[in-house]
């Protein structure tokens, strides 16, 4: 699968330090053609993202591939003289209802650049969306210890969301092999990350995962409410991602109504999770920000975006 373009703005290099990196997630629930021609809307969208240094998107829905430059324009008039860059995914879907992710990176505030990307190649049909892939070199070392990272965006199925959040060991796998790398120069080896990473794990046989190289999976994963139950959700904890940090608890209401946690934030990686700021992970509330009714809120989106700060 080829992406279809990443789009860079021009860059001024800043003698800048860089304090606490933010990084959130915003299911902007089908942006398309028709959110993209509301010049009041499209600017509310990026006055939400321009609080975000890496903004991780999902649901851009437009066949004809303007709005998410439109998006990105409006978020760059925001954010003139420190402009983002955008990374877009090709469109995916199985149906004819087809979506893509983005990567934004406001490079001079968030101290990392963006490596490499690419979607995962779904050959076993796994996903109704595959995941889209993004790993981040830190360029602001500080006492973390970080210096790459991957993020792996997701927008799961609601009726399959429990089968497709497992599947995502599968994702781990592919990006294990397909970047040995990250693995042989840490202090677990490729062999022992592979082994690790259990993909269907059982109550005997818990993944383990412990490696140098952290490991993001972001976004939609509808993962609550009657799509996830609360008996699976333990069962996800306790087994098949008892080797995460779950950074959004179900205490924190993601959807617009406030009723269920359906964007996660799920992080593999010690030292990543001992740099977050503290109480720093939890949704942005643009309701109450902009003294918008429900109803205006749920024109922008039916997801509050969800969020942590981090000191590289």
């Amino acid at each position: 699968m080829q992406i279809i373009t990443s789009v860079v703005s021009l860059m001024f290099i800043l003698d800048i330090s860089i304090s606490a990196v933010r990084i959130g997630s915003f299911n902007l629930h089908q942006y398309g053609s028709k959110k993209a021609a509301n010049v009041t809307l499209t600017d509310t969208v990026a006055k939400i993202i321009n609080d975000f240094d890496i903004a991780v998107i999902q649901e851009i829905t437009d066949v004809n591939i303007k709005a998410p430059y439109v998006l990105f324009d409006a978020l760059n008039r925001v954010s003139k003289t420190k402009p983002y860059t955008m990374t877009l995914s090709e469109r995916v879907g199985r149906s004819s209802s087809k979506e893509q992710f983005i990567f934004f990176n406001r490079e001079s505030t968030s101290g990392v650049k963006l490596i490499n990307y690419y979607l995962y190649e779904d050959a076993e049909d796994y996903f109704e969306r595959p995941p889209f892939i993004g790993t981040f070199e830190v360029t602001s070392k500080g006492s973390s210890g970080v210096k790459y990272f991957t993020i792996m965006d997701v927008h799961l199925r609601p009726d399959s969301a429990y089968q497709e959040l497992i599947d995502m060991r599968r994702v781990i796998r592919d990006f294990i092999i397909k970047y040995p790398r990250y693995f042989t120069d840490a202090s677990t080896s490729l062999s022992q990350a592979l082994a690790q990473n259990v993909i269907d794990a059982t109550d005997s046989k818990k993944p383990s995962l412990k490696s140098n190289h952290p490991i993001l999976i972001i976004g939609d994963f509808n993962a609550d409410c009657s799509y996830i139950s609360a008996k699976r959700q333990e069962t996800l904890r306790s087994i098949n991602f008892v080797d995460f940090t779950w950074m959004i608890n179900n205490e924190v209401k993601t959807n617009t109504r406030r009723t269920c946690t359906y964007d996660r934030i799920f992080i593999n990686g010690d030292n990543f999770v001992k740099a977050i700021v503290s109480r720093s992970n939890t949704t942005v509330d643009f309701q109450s920000r902009f003294g918008m009714t429900l109803d205006q809120a749920l024109e922008i989106s039916d997801h509050f975006p969800v969020k942590f700060d981090i000191k590289w």
